[in-house]
């Protein structure tokens, strides 16, 4: 390649729950200023995010489908197990998933990885080829939250356990610079508001999504365990921001995981957030 043209772009989307709506206001921008990425990667809600992205959803269409959730509709998803390991089975996000994806990455408009954890041996695992479903079901599965996805000999949850923004795989498809968007939660809590003993984690997701949960991070069970994944989310992304040519944090870090409901204003920020890295992102990437 001619050492002053431009170079291959990757977008690596991290993990961070409704945070991650997020993701859909940067790449709106990025592809509006002429930068859309050659190559998308992914964790949790990033992976969510990027296979959408990959399979030809625009960010219009994307965030359509984000503001046609409404409370019944997000309920509905909380498909409660009676199997212990998990609150949730996980089942009914795997349909909505195979409404909206293709069955298997070879059938996606660019390349695209994601991210899961295997539990069996603790170590990250990379979904780069087959099954697009599964792997995108298990790089979203949070622990006790979501079953596990059995696989073989793996039971994989969620990626932000072991690589929350996938960069290095960015470069491992192709890319040349890799533009990092972090939203991850600041991992605070306010022990003045709140109760701890307000009937259980289960009671705490259902009053959340319903919009019934506290504005304020008290130490709900809901809130503790939220705050808890943050905190080793946040560590565990360092060395990956780190090593991104551009970072692109949207204000994002103080919303909880579970405002799925903000579309607007998360969308919002993103593209704010993807404004102020234009020109960064265009000076290395030489566009």
């Amino acid at each position: 390649m001619w050492p002053f043209g431009p170079k291959r772009l990757g977008v690596a989307l991290g993990s961070g729950s409704a945070r991650g709506l997020a993701h859909i206001g940067v790449l709106r921008v990025l592809a509006e200023r002429g930068l859309a990425p050659d190559v998308v990667t992914g964790t949790s809600m990033g992976a969510l995010v990027g296979a959408m992205y990959a399979a030809g959803h625009t960010p219009d269409e994307m965030e359509q489908i984000a503001r046609g959730f409404d409370v019944k509709s997000l309920v509905s998803l909380a498909d409660v197990t009676i199997r212990s390991g998990a609150l949730l089975s996980g089942e009914k996000v795997e349909l909505f998933l195979a409404e909206h994806l293709p069955a298997t990455f070879e059938e996606l408009q660019m390349p695209f990885g994601c991210v899961s954890t295997d539990l069996a041996l603790g170590t990250r695992v990379v979904h780069t080829t087959g099954d697009l479903i599964h792997a995108v079901r298990s790089s979203l599965s949070i622990p006790l939250v979501f079953m596990p996805v059995r696989l073989d000999d793996q039971l994989l949850v969620d990626g932000f356990l072991t690589d929350p923004v996938p960069v290095s795989l960015a470069h491992e498809l192709g890319a040349e610079i890799v533009v990092a968007v972090d939203v991850c939660g600041d991992g605070r809590l306010e022990p003045g508001s709140g109760t701890d003993n307000d009937g259980g984690m289960l009671r705490d997701l259902r009053a959340a999504l319903k919009g019934e949960g506290p504005r304020r991070r008290g130490l709900s069970g809901l809130e503790v365990a939220a705050a808890t994944i943050e905190v080793l989310e946040r560590q565990a992304a360092m060395p990956a921001l780190a090593a991104a040519d551009v970072v692109i944090s949207p204000e994002v870090h103080g919303f909880a995981g579970y405002e799925f409901l903000a579309v607007e204003q998360l969308v919002e920020l993103g593209e704010h957030a993807g404004r102020v890295a234009v020109d960064a992102v265009r000076r290395r990437s030489r566009r």
